[in-house]
């Protein structure tokens, strides 16, 4: 009787250990299939990344050349624009070198230097107007003095005008396009210093009026004796 009872008590267990065992297998199988679908989740996510990554380093490649191949252009475009306008204002010089070989040429045969003062003169104003249409123009340098436009090469006291009037031009200045290339050289105007007497001067002075003094004293007294 005992020997069966524990018979059963044995089977028990191991109907218990089994029961475990197919617990612990479920779970375990469970465990398993959610750790393969993180991981395919994951693969799949990192191919979706590595895509999108081919994409930007493909549209990166494609920014750069295209920005490369804009530099390219700019840069020529920048050469071309210079050469043409070195072109256009070669265009316009060369008259002038062929009025001066004319003027030199008529120098030679008529010896009048008057008509070589002439011609070079008016030479002088084509080549001024040529610049000038180029875009060089001539600073103004009259009335007050401006940094931005003038540089004080020399300063003259004058009394009779406002400080810091222009009185002379030294040098013409000009600005290309609106932008100043060379600042025109001035004089200006600045009010006199005050000059200072030296000391023997001031002692002198007050000797003089101590001596003053003293002899009005003594003629004021020889005047109440005379009384």
């Amino acid at each position: 009787m005992e020997k069966e009872r524990k018979l059963e008590n044995l089977e028990e267990k191991e109907r218990k250990i089994a029961s475990d065992n197919t617990d612990n297998l479920t779970e375990n199988k469970e465990e398993v299939s959610n750790l393969e679908k993180e991981n395919k989740e994951l693969k799949e996510k990192i191919s979706e990344l590595e895509a999108q990554l081919k994409e930007i380093q493909n549209a990166a490649r494609v920014i750069k050349a295209t920005f490369e191949n804009y530099k390219l252009d700019a840069d020529r475009q920048i050469r071309d624009a210079s050469r043409a306008t070195s072109l256009r204002i070669m265009r316009a010089m060369i008259p002038l070198l062929d009025d001066f070989k004319r003027a030199f040429k008529h120098f030679e045969l008529s010896n009048n230097l008057e008509e070589f003062k002439t011609g070079v003169e008016k030479i002088y104003e084509k080549f001024v107007r040529t610049l000038e249409n180029e875009g060089l123009k001539q600073i103004d340098a009259t009335g007050k003095f401006d940094p931005f436009n003038h540089e004080a090469f020399e300063r003259e006291e004058r009394e009779d005008l406002e400080e810091y009037t222009i009185t002379e031009v030294i040098e013409d200045g000009y600005t290309f396009n609106g932008q100043v290339i060379k600042p025109a050289k001035v004089k200006v105007a600045v009010k006199p210093r005050k000059k200072k007497e030296p000391a023997e001067n001031t002692e002198n002075t007050n000797s003089n009026k101590d001596n003053s003094e003293g002899k009005s004293s003594e003629s004021s007294a020889e005047n109440r004796g005379e009384a």
